[in-house]
Parts: C-alpha cells; structure tokens; sequence
C-alpha cells in the first residue's frame, strides 16, 4: 500500500518535520476552501496562516490538503513555516470575513517539495476527521488516488446558487459561463429572506455583476446599503431567474427585469424600490 510518508520519502523530504494539515471549515460552504485554493491563491494562504492557537513551530514543514465538494482530501501543496506572530487589531479573515485580532499568525513560504502531486494525490485520512493537524511520522496516510482532480462542471443556471461573498472564487469555468450572459437575478438576504430582483447588462454580464455585491456588500443599490446601514453587512444567496443572449438590448432586459419585480412582489415585500 501506498502511503502519502513514501511519497514525502521518495522526495527526500524528512518525515520527522512534516505537519498534515487538512482543512474543512463547516462555516463555509462544501468546497468553497477548494475553490479558494484553485481561483484565489492569496486568499486561501491567507486563512491558512491563521489559527485561534499556537498549533505549529518554526521549522515545520506543512503539506496541506483540502476537502473537494465531493468529499476527497487533495493534496495542495507544502508550506514552510518561517515565523509566528499575532495579527493586528482589526485583521479580518480573508475567507470567513470575522475579525482575528489577536489571533496567532504564521509566516508561511511556499515550497516546491512534491510538486508533480499537487492537486492530484487523495489520500485517506481516516476516521479521526476532526484532528485536522497531524505529524506524518505518526500517521502514515494511505494514498487512494493520483489523478488530475478537475474542477465540478457548472451545474446549469436553474440549479445554480451560491453565497454573494463565494462568487470571486467560484472555479475559473463557472467564472466564464457567468461572463457569457446576460440576465435576471435573484438576491435573497439569508436571515430575513428579503428578496432583490436584478438585472446584469455590463461587460462582464452576470459574474461582473455579482462580484461588485462581494466587494462592498451592496453593489451601489440604495435599498441594499439602507439594509447594511440598519443591521450590518448582509449575507445574500444569489441565484439566476433567467438569462438572455449578449446582444440582447439593455431596455429589453430592464423590462424582463421589471416582470420578475412584479411576479415576486420585491417592490412590496422585498428590497426593490423601482
């Protein structure tokens, strides 16, 4: 049987420093730290480096893993750890957007070790799930796949949904169907299920769109900076109402618009004010 430590030999790679760390954060979304790893790289290293206790020392040698949506663990990649220190009064988390201050921060630098087996080595890493740290010479991890792990197909626009705040790092092919069309959207706040109708006629079509609701919370719209304003930044699920051809016309759209309003009734009950 192969294990991931023979890999780790094979490279010549000492097993006494190597720290498994495998992440799954149930705060976020079923895959969302994947898709984070694979589509926004400095965010992901980011969360990687914080941890509420002093859980590694310097020297180590992390090889990280990620659970997919699919429930595999991928390997992605080794990290030395170079120093530690604490994060700043009002650090937020780049992922989880909650504060850290406080929090103990790593200096982790890239490495190179084992490179050919980034996103393709799975392993399995047992039953003891919630010991997410782990030292390699005591654990020596049955590898149960090498395989190019490939992105989750685009699920379809009626199926699609997902957190305002994921959409920046959604997989890279997601990213270019939603920049292929126009059309209606659909805002829903989580916690009060208020509902906003939109409609995307710019460049990039629906993925511009949304990614300008995941930067500042509420896209420029009043009604939604009135409801950040009255009870802090929101959290809504976007999904899609209906897509129309790009060179259909924007008057064409904002009245396409206008009837979703009216069969959902967000000027009544929602956070449609025209």
């Amino acid at each position: 049987m192969l294990t991931f430590n023979d890999l780790l030999a094979l490279e010549h790679v000492d097993v006494a420093r190597v720290r498994l760390v495998r992440h799954r954060d149930r705060r976020l979304a079923p895959g969302r730290l994947y898709e984070a790893w694979r589509n926004d790289r400095a965010s992901f290293e980011s969360y990687q480096a914080v941890q509420a206790r002093d859980v590694f020392g310097v020297g180590d040698l992390l090889a990280s893993f990620v659970v997919t949506e699919a429930g595999k663990t991928v390997f992605v990649g080794t990290y030395s750890v170079d120093g530690v220190g604490t994060c700043p009064g009002g650090a937020v988390d780049a992922l989880l957007k909650h504060d850290i201050s406080g929090q103990v921060a790593y200096q982790l630098q890239h490495v190179d070790h084992l490179a050919d087996y980034v996103d393709r080595v799975v392993i399995d890493w047992g039953a003891g799930t919630r010991s997410w740290a782990q030292r390699a010479s005591n654990q020596p991890k049955p590898v149960i796949e090498i395989a190019e792990q490939y992105e989750p197909k685009f699920p379809g626009f009626r199926v699609f949904t997902r957190l305002i705040d994921d959409v920046p790092s959604l997989p890279a092919g997601w990213q270019q169907v939603l920049r292929s069309v126009k059309g209606v959207y659909l805002l829903v706040d989580v916690e009060t299920g208020h509902q906003y109708v939109g409609s995307a006629k710019g460049a990039d079509s629906l993925f511009g769109r949304w990614v300008n609701y995941a930067a500042d919370g509420h896209g420029g719209d009043k009604a939604l900076k009135a409801a950040a304003a009255a009870g802090g930044r929101r959290t809504y699920q976007v999904s899609v109402l209906e897509v129309v051809d790009a060179n259909v016309p924007d008057d064409t759209i904002e009245q396409i618009e206008s009837y979703w309003k009216n069969k959902l009734l967000s000027r009544t009950f929602g956070l449609n004010r025209n």
